[in-house]
């Protein structure tokens, strides 16, 4: 990370709330069909699927530089931001506004919007050269991401109509928000000390609420990772034991299994109808290779 120096901060008036939910639901069983993509995206890693059923994320080609993809009706479109050294997506909204970040000759990193073919760089008003991770985007084009900076706190950030909001869990010393829906809720995840904990928070008018599944360890890791248009949170997490998938709808957790002959599953992405995007690792007594899946849950949550 850049050095920045002093970093400047905005006030903001949070509460903080317990999470309300207490109990899983029965056990979630989606559907799940295994992803492949054509040339030259063969190795992508999708992060985002959105409402409409389109599939974004990042490929590594033969040279090992990264670049975008979208995979939308059957049709696959690879791009870069014009001019950069490599380019990975993080988001993509309801109405296809993609975001993500991009490297220059220079080493340095930057963060991006596309939208109908359309690039621009991101920046932060009063923050002209702060180092940003960008990780959300809603179909308003409203952005959530990270000031990235070598003192404490790093905060996170919301962008919306050229207003920065600056996102701070009470007392952590990291906050990172990772996604935003529509109606403009944010979830993402914070540290606090740096202790050996990773909790995932839900901010929602101004309000900071935990996530936390109830059969998480004591010291929780718990990474939510996209919400969708209709107020459904999936992610990751370190149970008890078991699964380690979750989705929270209306204060129930359901825990989502992995499909059979498959562990370590990541859920990536959701849209408004419990589709799903996850990364589960083949079971075997050699490396298990990891594969992409959707899945259909609609029944489950």
């Amino acid at each position: 990370m850049r050095n920045h120096g002093k970093v400047l901060s905005l006030l903001m008036s949070v509460c903080f709330i317990a999470a309300t939910a207490t109990a899983f639901a029965q056990s979630g069983k989606c559907s799940f069909q295994k992803l492949s993509f054509l040339p030259p995206a063969t190795n992508g890693t999708p992060v985002a699927l959105n409402d409409l059923g389109g599939i974004a994320g990042t490929f590594l080609d033969s040279k090992n530089v990264a670049h975008g993809f979208l995979l939308y009706q059957g049709r696959l479109t690879t791009f870069m931001f014009p001019g950069s050294t490599g380019t990975s997506v993080s988001d993509m909204s309801r109405n296809g506004i993609i975001v993500g970040g991009y490297s220059t000759k220079d080493g340095k990193g930057h963060a991006y919007m596309v939208h109908a073919g359309g690039f621009r760089t991101i920046t932060l008003p009063g923050f002209p050269n702060s180092d940003l991770t960008v990780t959300g985007v809603n179909s308003n084009g409203d952005v959530v991401g990270t000031i990235n900076s070598d003192t404490l706190p790093v905060n996170g950030f919301l962008l919306h109509n050229g207003k920065v909001t600056i996102l701070s869990f009470p007392g952590a010393d990291v906050t990172q928000p990772t996604s935003i829906n529509d109606e403009g809720v944010v979830v993402g995840g914070y540290l606090v000390q740096f202790v050996n904990s990773n909790p995932a928070f839900m901010w929602k008018d101004g309000v900071f609420s935990n996530i936390k599944p109830p059969d998480s360890i004591p010291e929780p890791f718990v990474f939510a990772n996209k919400i969708s248009n209709s107020g459904v949170v999936v992610g990751s997490y370190q149970p008890e034991s078991g699964g380690n998938g979750f989705a929270l709808e209306n204060g129930t957790y359901t825990k989502i299994d992995a499909p059979a002959g498959f562990e370590d599953m990541s859920i990536l992405a959701v849209n408004k109808f419990d589709n799903i995007l996850i990364q589960a690792t083949q079971i075997s007594q050699q490396v298990g290779k990891t594969f992409s899946f959707k899945g259909f849950c609609a029944a489950a949550f």
